[in-house]
């Protein structure tokens, strides 16, 4: 079980990761002359993405969702209050991660302004 502590830890981790890949990235793709339009633009991909996939992480167990799958899908799965906790603090760690990455992208475009 994930804690709200552990949520964030792991939200600062993934922006980290997100960070540094992005920053390799932006340097391959348009080298050193240009680096921050790109990475700018990774970051804010990558931000809408993460808000997009903590809805879908969320909006997976939630009731409506389960039983859905059992009227389309004939699925056996029941709702679980302890697996709908644990994907709230799973999207919660990705939200987490996508407001850091948005924080970032409003600071470097103050900074390019």
């Amino acid at each position: 079980m994930l804690t709200y502590t552990q949520a964030l830890f792991r939200s600062l981790k993934i922006s980290v990761i997100l960070l540094v890949l992005d920053m390799f990235g932006a340097f391959l793709l348009r080298g050193v002359i240009y680096p921050l339009e790109t990475f700018g633009d990774m970051l804010l991909l990558e931000t809408a993405l993460l808000f997009l996939f903590a809805g879908f992480v969320d909006f997976g167990t939630s009731v409506a969702f389960v039983q859905f799958r059992k009227s389309v899908f004939a699925s056996k799965e029941t709702f679980s209050a302890e697996k709908r906790k644990d994907a709230e603090r799973r999207a919660i760690a990705l939200v987490g991660s996508g407001i850091c990455l948005f924080v970032i992208l409003i600071v470097l475009a103050l900074f390019r302004g």
